[in-house]
């Protein structure tokens, strides 16, 4: 590959595949963590079909492999090397401009939750959809850098200096998002107990 493709993808796609590199998931598994990061309002059957051509287009382009998972009929998706030599046009789906900015409770149903860990997980979801948008941001950001690099090479040092914060500031948020999605996860563990 020697010219830098383009390939356009909804930011969280990507941001599954970024934090899931080198981990097979199930079309289940994008799923749910799909309707996390978007909170998207929308029947199963709509949302398969539209991860689906997703996909598609990125095993058609070796960004993402599939292969059988053992003793299964299912297929896991992954990010390949192409992936990182990729420049991604970030664009939500039509179906997600219908959809509400998470502000209500989360969809637990944890009878034996009191009302502290139902604020905490709001708080929590609420935090997490933040960094989210901000590490979206961040990676359009180092994107715009590098293509501003093919355009102006006179400005490299400028330009490199740049790219390098947004590389850190998207590491960090990264980081960040990881760390809160694990506490929520304890949290909701402890509820089902």
């Amino acid at each position: 590959m020697s010219n830098i493709k383009i390939i356009t993808i909804n930011p969280a796609i990507h941001q599954i595949l970024t934090e899931n590199k080198g981990n097979y998931l199930s079309i289940k598994e994008i799923k749910s963590k799909f309707v996390l990061i978007t909170n998207i309002q929308i029947s199963s059957d709509e949302l398969t079909k539209v991860i689906y051509r997703q996909l598609l287009r990125l095993v058609t382009n070796q960004i993402v492999e599939k292969q059988l998972f053992e003793n299964s009929k299912s297929l896991g998706y992954k990010s390949t090397k192409i992936f990182e030599l990729v420049e991604f046009k970030f664009k939500k789906l039509k179906v997600e401009s219908n959809t509400k900015p998470i502000e209500s409770k989360p969809k637990l149903s944890k009878p034996k939750s009191d009302d502290r860990s139902v604020e905490l997980l709001n708080s929590l979801t609420n935090q997490l959809t933040q960094y989210e948008v901000d590490f979206q941001s961040s990676i359009a950001e180092t994107q715009e850098y590098k293509r501003l690099f093919t355009i102006a090479p006179e400005m490299k040092n400028i330009l490199e200096t740049h790219f390098l914060e947004a590389r850190n500031k998207s590491n960090q948020l990264l980081g960040k998002i990881t760390a809160v999605k694990n506490i929520i996860e304890k949290v909701e563990l402890s509820n089902q107990l």
